[in-house]
């Protein structure tokens, strides 16, 4: 059977099982039950007929294992973000990058937003109230946690803790392969720290400017004489002010972990965790002046009233079940849940500032929002051999939904002076708008890497996708649900190329298709068809010094149609006929140069532009993503003589010019930081960083009407670490 009809009968399969249920998690049962027969005829072939077990004619293969911890390097030789399992990232015909704990802990990483923002390709943008938004190549990133894609589950979206993560592997590009439907910037896959079989302790003692506190404690080790059931604990508290007058965050974060061995072959892991982070007196930022210039503020200046307050709680639980069978292939089921409560009531300023007098029209608001994100993913993925080659084969169903319950309030509270927050007074803000969302996502897909020559191998994909996405008000009338964006079935291929033409370099191509639906609606009240386009993408990887060090060269174009425009022939509703383009290349290097000097740095060229728009034609795609982008990172071990044990370090970011509107564009520049570290002696290790050498005045999110976020300035931090 050829692997297009059994696309065909899978999709075919699907969409029965979804028309005659109205279910659509019934779509993981009919994987479910190929793995269960697949699990069964292994059992089976062991049981009645061990002699009839042919002969494995390839040689054994070396495992590989993608994770970072303990690796002592800033770069990965594998990663699973591309694949399911551990792939080598020469044979990855796609840009990727990992961001490793080795990295995270020498550069002093504690949130998402840092890793993302040391991310070759990456532009994080902080947005003042705890979270932040990422785009890449031009358009949003997306959110995987340990390989489960979750919708919207990354953009403006609070997220635990970095400690409780082994590594960010970030993959540029459209990754609806595994994903689904969304936008084609990429995805990032933040895969959690996993119980390990040795104990370890390690403690993480932060003390930083704006009087930062921060204590991390990190337990792991087997929790049985055989090893067969293993923990793991991690704890985090941080009080920590801004350089924002009053502004301050405090957080405690617990995760755990488990793992059991039911047998060498079967394992089953759950994780929980929780978070609770409070934001007093915390701000959205300034506006712009009337006329377009940006204000004159101090960087202390805090533009919201010391009343702000607002709190975030958050906890998720994780189960994954895997088996290895006897012929090489896995099995794997995996369940994932996060719910969120999100509260504050807040003013902000906005609209723009008399440039005469400094006043601003602030609005107050109130907000209780809970979401509720569920992923299920199965798959099993091996190894075949034909025409005396062995080639690898990956098939799956996932299942996602998020729910959304939003309660808000809204009231204009006057005009006040923008440097004198604290004079608009608290208002009541009873809700007066209750809203529900909902977005469910699932689909079949499968994945096959062909062997067709010693160094060639090809990489074909697809996906049989679905999407339902509504809505409810319930305030001041309850209104029946409405459909704002439906897809019964979408294929979305996938193909690629990759050659090897020496052992540790490859060139490869890749070709991917691009959807994403949309919720805007014709005149009439009809939904516009789903964005579509694709993406091609060439480059060169290569490992050297004995797999120390990688790099990478890659060149990309995406092509974007199908966008929603303003309908010329109507005053309302929208048509799809919207054209961009995002084109550019990236660099990296990541590693080791010696044994004792690790170095990152990631470059990127990006060129957007709309192609076709009624209003933004010959436009960026997005003002806030530079068209120049550099990111390095270094660090030297001192190993003998009378500094021995010293570690020197430092890095730079730097950024060509970016806006929000044309009118209020901020020039590029470059943010120092450097580093001096002593290892006392095995156990202890102790580093004083400072950032922003220079002390350069920038945005970390530029004024617009709305919402610009000063940068912070030059500013200090002592990290203590004990490992044990």
């Amino acid at each position: 059977m050829s692997l297009f009809s059994i696309r065909a009968d899978i999709a075919q399969t699907a969409r029965a099982v979804v028309t005659a249920s109205g279910r659509p998690y019934l779509l993981l049962l009919p994987v479910a039950a190929a793995v269960l027969s697949v699990w069964s005829v292994d059992a089976n072939a062991q049981i009645d007929e061990p002699a009839s077990l042919p002969e494995v004619k390839a040689q054994a293969r070396r495992t590989l294992d993608a994770t970072s911890e303990g690796n002592g390097s800033y770069t990965s030789n594998a990663a699973t973000v591309a694949g399911k399992t551990a792939t080598d990232l020469l044979d990855v015909p796609d840009s990727v990058s990992v961001v490793t704990r080795e990295r995270m802990n020498d550069q002093n990483m504690t949130t998402v937003e840092e890793a993302l923002r040391y991310a070759t390709g990456v532009t994080a943008v902080t947005y003042g109230d705890s979270t932040a938004y990422y785009t890449a190549r031009g358009y949003p990133v997306g959110i995987e946690f340990d390989g489960i894609a979750i919708a919207s589950g990354l953009q403006y979206q609070p997220q635990f803790d970095l400690a409780f993560y082994d590594r960010a592997e970030v993959f540029r590009g459209p990754a609806g392969l595994l994903d689904g439907t969304g936008e084609p910037g990429g995805t990032v896959n933040l895969v959690r720290k996993a119980p390990a079989d040795t104990f370890h302790l390690e403690s993480e003692t932060m003390v930083g400017s704006w009087s930062n506190y921060r204590q991390m404690l990190d337990v792991t080790g087997p929790l049985t004489p055989d090893g067969a059931l293993r923990g793991r604990a991690v704890v985090v508290a941080q009080d920590r002010h801004f350089n924002v007058d009053h502004s301050r965050s405090k957080k405690l974060a617990l995760y755990g972990a488990l793992a059991y061995d039911f047998s060498p072959r079967t394992t089953l892991t759950v994780s929980a965790a929780h978070q609770v982070n409070t934001l007093p007196a915390f701000d959205y930022g300034q506006s712009l002046y009337t006329d377009g210039r940006f204000l004159a503020g101090d960087v202390s200046q805090n533009y919201s009233p010391s009343w702000n307050y607002g709190r975030t709680s958050m906890q998720e639980a994780n189960a994954n079940l895997i088996h290895r069978f006897d012929n090489g292939w896995t099995a794997q089921a995996t369940v994932f849940y996060r719910h969120l409560l999100n509260t504050g009531t807040y003013a902000y300023a906005g609209g723009g500032v008399d440039p005469d007098t400094n006043l601003v029209d602030y609005s107050g608001q109130a907000q209780r929002m809970t979401t509720d994100w569920f992923g299920v993913d199965v798959h099993t993925t091996g190894t075949v051999e034909l025409f005396g080659r062995r080639h690898t084969l990956l098939f799956g169903a996932d299942y996602q939904s998020v729910w959304t319950d939003s309660l808000s309030a809204y009231q204009d509270l006057g005009y006040f002076d923008a440097f004198a927050p604290d004079t608009v007074p608290q208002a009541n803000l009873p809700f007066d708008s209750h809203t529900k969302q909902r977005l469910e996502q699932f689909g079949v897909y499968g994945q096959a890497r062909v062997q067709l020559l010693d160094r060639l191998t090809l990489v074909l994909g697809g996906r049989e996708a679905f999407m339902n996405q509504q809505s409810q008000s319930l305030f001041p009338t309850v209104e029946d649900w409405s459909v704002n964006a439906r897809v019964n079935h979408k294929f979305i291929p996938y193909a690629g190329l990759v050659y090897r033409i020496m052992p540790d370099v490859s060139v490869y191509g890749s070709y991917t298709k691009i959807f994403a639906p949309q919720t805007q609606t014709t005149y009439d009240g009809n939904a516009l068809r789903p964005r579509s386009g694709e993406q091609y993408e060439v480059g060169v990887k290569g490992r050297f010094l004995d797999g120390r060090l990688n790099a990478t060269v890659a060149a990309f174009r995406i092509n974007d149609t199908g966008r929603a425009v303003a309908d010329p022939a109507h005053a309302t509703g929208s048509v799809a006929a919207g054209e961009a383009r995002s084109q550019g290349w990236e660099a990296e290097l990541s590693g080791n140069l010696t044994p004792n000097w690790s170095v990152y740095a990631g470059y990127t060229l990006l060129n957007t532009r709309y192609e076709s728009d009624p209003y933004s034609l010959g436009q960026t795609l997005d003002g806030e993503e530079p068209r120049h982008l550099f990111k390095l990172w270094t660090s030297y071990r001192l190993a003998q003589g009378a500094l021995e044990g010293v570690r020197i370090g430092g890095g730079v970011r730097v950024m060509s010019s970016t806006y929000r509107t044309p009118e209020a564009v901020q020039g590029g520049y470059a943010l120092f930081d450097a580093q001096l570290g002593y290892r006392f002696n095995r156990y202890l290790d102790a580093t004083l960083s400072v950032n922003n050498i220079f002390d350069r005045r920038y945005y970390a999110r530029v004024p617009s009407s709305y919402f610009g976020i000063t940068g912070d300035p030059r500013n200090v931090l002592l990290t203590l670490r004990a490992s044990y």
